[in-house]
């Protein structure tokens, strides 16, 4: 059986890449981090995690891989009012940066946005934020 975890692996690089160049280009001070919950220095933050994994039988010689991703949106504003406008404008910008290359700079084959984003206090294992954003995104690269 092949290992296809390179195939992952570029893919969650060229998000990362994609979402650090936008947001750099916008002036925009987020820190990106490649996976979820890492000791967030700096707010807001936003995060990959890869929530499901599929390989799909296509067809005789068609292959795909099938990537759902999260991406997370953090901040630690006090005021839960505050807080949660900040991480819907971070969530939208991030939405522009995602919708800017559908194909990952040709790392994939498509990628889709969720059309639910979900909002609410996050806590996990000793991380507390106090306002986050839950933005489901879909993946798929074919191979032979």
């Amino acid at each position: 059986m092949a290992d296809n975890t390179h195939m992952y692996r570029e893919i969650k690089n060229a998000l990362h890449a994609q979402l650090v160049s936008y947001l750099n280009g916008l002036g925009e001070r987020v820190d990106v981090y490649k996976v979820p919950y890492q000791n967030i220095a700096e707010f807001p933050a936003v995060c990959l995690e890869l929530d499901r994994r599929r390989k799909p039988k296509k067809g005789v010689g068609v292959k795909e891989l099938q990537l759902d991703m999260v991406v997370w949106v953090y901040t630690d504003i006090l005021d839960a009012e505050d807080a949660e406008e900040e991480c819907l404008r971070v969530l939208e910008i991030v939405e522009d940066a995602i919708e800017s290359d559908k194909r990952l700079g040709g790392a994939c084959h498509y990628l889709s946005i969720d059309d639910e984003a979900e909002f609410g206090t996050v806590q996990t294992g000793e991380a507390s934020f106090l306002q986050g954003a839950r933005l489901p995104v879909h993946i798929t690269k074919r191979f032979v």
